[in-house]
């Protein structure tokens, strides 16, 4: 692992993978205690395990408990993302 790397806290990582698009989670998602690794707001939550890997160079697989919130917002974007691109197809 490069040292940079190890600079990096959960919710970069996550980001990273889901960003990458190498990723999986199960179908059913289960209650944590914990919630969410990537929105930590110390709540339980209903989260999916995650598993993936940050480029196609990575050797490392990456596992996490993510809510589906968190997982549609960082993979589809927000809709806020998806009015400013579509205003600069207009022009």
């Amino acid at each position: 692992m490069l040292v940079w790397q190890n600079n990096l806290n959960t919710p970069e990582l996550i980001e990273q993978v889901i960003g990458s698009g190498l990723f999986s989670f199960d179908d059913e998602p289960t209650f944590s205690w914990q919630g969410c690794e990537h929105c930590s707001d110390g709540l339980g939550a209903t989260v999916y395990d995650l598993q993936g890997y940050r480029s196609l160079t990575d050797t490392e697989l990456y596992e996490f408990q993510v809510c589906g919130d968190c997982i549609h917002r960082l993979y589809y974007g927000t809709e806020d993302n998806y009015n400013e691109n579509e205003n600069h197809t207009l022009r």
